[in-house]
Parts: structure tokens; C-alpha cells; sequence
């Protein structure tokens, strides 16, 4: 496949696994046991592989993809915003939902996605980036709810999942241009709260940064190697060390002291705010826009 027939499969595919996972996100439901599910249905296609960790970000919490001990449980009062990456040959779909068990969230849940349905509309190739933000301005005009600003969209490159060009979340005078053959994540978070997210003091989610970063340990560089050979810059969780390449949790520890990984943070909005997500990707073809996450 070609970079273009790589991320419409790699969207289709995309779309078919959040049809399935959407009837996991239930009260009562495990973190663990919804990631690891999801991750089994990824496994059922042989040409698509997992491009970043199942994150599954409850209430105010963003980036955070379930520890291999996770006991946390969904409750009648969450709302969870599910962030899946796929990818085929390093060309990824990203994409995210968010479900609210809580029928009061439902309103700003149901705006989020309207939101970025319209945002999507008529994009045509040619047109500058920053069309997306002002767009964006627009729909939060008289809006009770707030996006939040310091969280955007991202360029997609093969084995890059947050290339050159950033897709703003309001209007800007940059002078990007949509061009063809360029594919975009534009993700959205809608917010009752500040409307902008902040870094924690922890992090679950790693990427490889320094491939040559020293370590007397044979087996840590071993993996070290291992996750560069089959993600590259791609980030990961601990639990993908443990479960899909069979290191031990020592070993990951040895892992985490060599400099060799960039930590992100978990990001949390207001204690007490709610914090709705939804991402699709556009792959610019010559002559049209094609949204590669949605039913085709």
C-alpha cells in the first residue's frame, strides 16, 4: 500500500474497532479489561498495529492509558474520553469519542461532537489551516461550554504522530497550508471548566527519545532496541513492555533511568470539571478532503 491507501485502511480500520469498543465503556467496566480488549480487536486486522496506548481519560483527566495493576472502575457519575491510534506501516489514524454515563454531561458531549462535525465540513485542499480554528471561534461564540486552548491538532508523517504543522484550536495568522498528501489529527476538547489543561507529576505514556542512551544493563538496551524496531518515536505504556514484549516491571524500571525515554504527563483540567474529546483525521487528496476515521 501506498501512503495514501495506508491511512484511508489504516481510518477504516480505525472507525470498525471505536464501533466496537463503544458498548465496553459501561458502570462497572475496568480500565485494564477495556484496553486490553480494544487492543484485541486492533490484533484481528494483520496489516494494523496499535500506533499509541488505548487511552482511556476519565472526567478531567487527559492522557492516561490504564498501569498493568489499574483497578479503577467506570462509575455512574464518569465521563470517558476513549483515544485510539492505529497505525499501517507507520501511516496512523487517530482518532477519539467520548461517552458520558452521566446524563447531565450528555449536553456538552453531544455539543463536542457536533463541533467538530460541522469544523470538518467543506475543507477543500488549498485552503490554510488556521480555517479550522476560526471555524472553531465561531462555534464557541455563545457557547456556555469552553475549548480548551492549549490542546491541538496535530500534522501526521509516517512513524510521526505530531509533525510539523500544529491545527489550532482557535484562529491564528499562521500561513499552513492544507496541501495534498498531507493527513491531520484535529481533535477537539470541550470543557465546564477553565478551559485550559495542566501538566501533572506523573506520567503513564513514553516514547523513545535518545536511541544511544547509555546503560550497562545487555537487556535494557536489548529493549531499548526492541521498541525503537517496532515503533520508533511511537509512544508506549508500561504495560506494552510487560504484556506485548515480555519484559518484567524491573526491567521497565531500568528502562525509565537510562534517559532514553520522553515522559508525557498525564494533563488535568479543574478538579470537579468534566472534559469531552472527539478527533478525526483528514488526509488531503488532490481534489477533496476525505475524512479517513469516519464510515466510508
Amino acid at each position: 500500500m501506498n501512503a495514501k491507501e495506508s491511512y484511508l485502511r489504516a481510518g477504516q480500520i480505525h472507525y470498525e474497532v471505536c464501533e466496537k469498543a463503544k458498548p465496553l465503556i459501561k458502570v462497572g467496566a475496568k480500565l485494564l479489561d477495556i484496553a486490553r480488549e480494544i487492543e484485541s480487536y486492533i490484533r484481528e486486522y494483520e496489516e494494523a498495529s496499535l500506533a499509541f496506548p488505548v487511552n482511556l481519560q476519565l472526567n478531567n483527566l487527559v492522557h492516561y492509558g490504564p498501569l498493568p495493576d489499574d483497578e479503577t472502575i467506570i462509575t455512574k457519575e464518569d465521563l470517558i474520553k476513549v483515544d485510539i491510534g492505529i497505525h499501517i506501516n507507520g501511516y496512523i489514524a487517530d482518532g477519539a469519542f467520548t461517552i458520558t454515563l452521566n446524563p447531565d454531561f450528555q449536553d456538552m458531549v453531544d455539543f463536542t461532537k457536533k463541533t467538530l462535525d460541522n469544523v470538518l465540513k467543506d475543507l477543500k485542499p488549498g485552503m490554510k489551516l488556521s480555517e479550522i480554528g476560526k471555524r472553531l471561534d465561531k462555534s464557541m461564540e455563545c457557547s456556555e461550554y469552553k475549548i480548551v486552548r492549549n490542546l491541538m491538532g496535530h500534522q501526521l508523517q509516517q512513524w510521526d504522530l505530531h509533525s510539523e504543522k500544529s491545527v489550532l484550536v482557535y484562529e491564528s495568522n499562521k500561513s499552513d497550508i492544507m496541501e495534498p498528501g498531507d493527513a491531520f489529527a484535529v481533535e477537539i476538547f470541550i470543557t465546564d471548566g477553565n478551559g485550559f489543561i495542566k501538566a501533572s507529576n506523573k506520567a503513564v505514556v513514553y516514547a523513545i527519545s535518545n536511541l544511544n542512551a547509555p546503560t550497562r544493563l545487555p537487556k535494557v538496551k536489548k529493549l531499548i532496541k526492541e521498541i525503537w524496531n517496532k515503533r520508533k518515536s511511537l509512544p508506549f505504556t508500561e504495560r506494552y513492555v510487560t504484556e506485548h514484549l515480555g519484559y518484567t516491571r524491573v526491567d521497565f524500571a531500568f528502562l525509565r533511568k537510562t534517559g532514553a525515554l520522553h515522559e508525557y504527563p498525564i494533563l488535568v483540567e479543574k478538579e470537579g470539571s468534566k472534559v469531552a474529546q472527539f478527533e478525526d483525521v483528514i488526509y488531503i487528496d488532490e481534489d477533496k478532503v476525505i475524512i479517513t476515521t469516519q464510515k466510508h
